[in-house]
């Protein structure tokens, strides 16, 4: 199977797809990611007005780390896609060449929630709170209490429509 590929089974349709939008670091972090490039300025800089080509070697070394781990994680977050049909979700990753696909037959899901964002998307989340308490007492597991989440989703409101007409509809109501 290859990114953007779902296979349907018979008479199965699909009603939405995308990948989350990625939010660069400078975005959600800017005042910080500012402070931290003047402190490497300044560090940098003494190390070089002292004579210590070492030191600014290293500083310059952990700058250009610190830029590709930044860089990293906004790859990463392109590598995953998720698919809402009449009868499930599907969520596919890829990181290392590992693809990865997990499902979700709506039977399964808790009932969804959607949160806004300033940045006009926004998160699908399937778990009320009392459905991760009881995961977290039965569980004892920190990894139990992982809910399903389409992430940073553009048009979250059209998107949540979908998901809610498609719940309904897997439960044999209407979505109306």
């Amino acid at each position: 199977m290859y990114r953007g590929e779902l296979r349907l089974d018979d008479g199965e349709s699909l009603l939405w797809q995308c990948s989350p939008r990625p939010v660069p670091a400078e975005v959600k972090n800017k005042k910080l990611l500012v402070a931290l490039f003047l402190l490497w300025l300044g560090v940098t800089g003494w190390f070089v007005i002292e004579g210590e080509v070492v030191g600014a070697l290293v500083s310059i070394a952990l700058g250009g780390w610190g830029i590709f781990v930044t860089r990293r994680q906004e790859a990463d977050a392109e590598l995953v896609e998720y698919f809402v049909t009449d009868r499930r979700i599907v969520v596919h990753t890829d990181e290392d060449g590992k693809f990865d696909e997990r499902v979700y037959p709506w039977r399964e899901l808790p009932a969804p929630t959607l949160e806004l964002h300033d940045d006009g998307t926004g998160t699908i989340t399937f778990a009320d709170a009392e459905d991760r308490r009881r995961r977290r007492i039965i569980h004892l597991d920190r990894y139990a209490e992982r809910d399903l989440k389409l992430t940073t989703v553009d048009h979250p409101q059209r998107v949540f429509e979908h998901v809610q007409r498609a719940r309904h509809s897997a439960e044999g109501t209407s979505a109306e």
